[in-house]
Parts: structure tokens; C-alpha cells; sequence
């Protein structure tokens, strides 16, 4: 009966880490983002959001892999800390070996990894052309 107890809080532990990838913690950093009243940082994660969503629509990727990175990034260039992001590192590495560990499709994550750095390429270029 321990091991069912002990796997359990893995698990769980895994999908908290998953959360921080999923969509309604990404609406919570767009919702900080847009109080901040800072156009420039809100266009980079509008024109990258919407890039990954067609992406995902085409290629078939893991959303919390590449939401993931969209967020780590940006909150990290804005913060500009690297107490920060080291700190936003390891959570995110976090969510990818929970992503392994709850065995999600290895060539999803990977490719959502991609497509989050193509969206964070692009939506950074369009909103710096802006």
C-alpha cells in the first residue's frame, strides 16, 4: 500500500508541474502582462501565442512544452534577474521530465519545444517590427 501512496504524490507532483504549461496559467500571464500596461511586452506574447496556435494545429505538438518556453522566456527577458531565471530554468525542466515521467509522447514535447522557440523567434521579430 505504500508504493500506491508514494507514486501518487509523484505523479501529482508531475501534473502540478504540467499545469504551469497548460492554458489557463498562460491566460493568468497574459491577464499580469496586460495590467502592466507595457504594449511592446504584451505584443511579443500575443504574436507568439497565436503563432503556436497555428503551429499546433499543423504539426500536432505538445501545448505545455512550448507554452512553457513562450512564458520562461519572455518573463525572463522582462525580468531581466538571473536569480529569476534560474529559477524559472528549473521549473521548466520540471515540467519536461514530468512530461517523460507521465510518459507523453517524446516526439510531441520535442516538437513543442520547437515550436515554442519558432513562435518566441517570430512574435519577438513581429512585435519588434510594430
Amino acid at each position: 500500500m505504500k508504493d500506491k501512496k508514494e507514486s501518487d504524490w509523484k505523479k501529482e507532483l508531475a501534473r502540478d508541474f504540467i499545469a504551469l504549461g497548460g492554458i489557463p496559467f498562460f491566460i493568468l500571464v497574459l491577464a499580469r502582462i496586460w495590467i502592466l500596461n507595457n504594449p511592446t511586452y504584451l505584443s511579443q506574447f500575443l504574436f507568439s501565442s497565436v503563432i503556436f496556435i497555428l503551429l499546433i494545429f499543423i504539426f500536432r505538438v505538445n501545448i505545455y512544452s512550448g507554452l512553457g518556453l513562450i512564458m520562461l522566456i519572455f518573463t525572463a527577458i522582462h525580468y531581466g534577474d538571473i536569480k529569476y531565471t534560474i529559477l524559472g530554468s528549473l521549473v521548466y525542466l520540471g515540467l519536461i521530465v514530468s512530461l517523460f515521467y507521465l510518459r507523453y509522447n517524446w516526439r510531441k514535447i520535442f516538437l513543442g519545444i520547437l515550436a515554442g522557440a519558432i513562435s518566441i523567434m517570430t512574435g519577438n521579430w513581429i512585435s519588434g517590427m510594430i
